[in-house]
């Protein structure tokens, strides 16, 4: 459990420090704002909350929402402005995926 918590908050942390580069390189695009937040929330959320005292569902629904919007956001970007890239929404996606998982193993070690 512990190894997959690392390669999930290493996956977290390497998907948000690309997106933060590209925000710092264009702080106009809504886009590489949302990317960033939402690799950031689950990475925070992991980190702070890992006490199986928590209610994670809430912070699930967070997530998957942040992350729903932020793909669809990226993608709305990419068509109507042109103002990012549209392989951008392939990081919240990611970032989903590696919650889904990272809730999946926390869920089957729960007590």
């Amino acid at each position: 459990m512990k190894k997959m918590q690392t390669i999930s908050r290493l996956g977290w942390l390497g998907l948000f420090l690309y997106s933060f580069l590209g925000l710092t390189q264009d702080p106009a695009a809504v886009a590489w704002l949302l990317a960033s937040l939402a690799t950031l929330v689950p990475l925070l959320i992991s980190i702070a909350l890992n006490s199986p005292n928590w209610d994670r569902s809430f912070f699930s629904i967070v997530v998957v929402s942040l992350c729903i919007v932020s793909v669809a956001v990226c993608l709305g970007q990419w068509a109507v402005l042109d103002a990012s890239p549209a392989s951008l929404g392939i990081v919240p996606l990611l970032s989903l995926i590696l919650w889904f998982v990272h809730e999946r193993i926390n869920r089957q070690n729960r007590p």
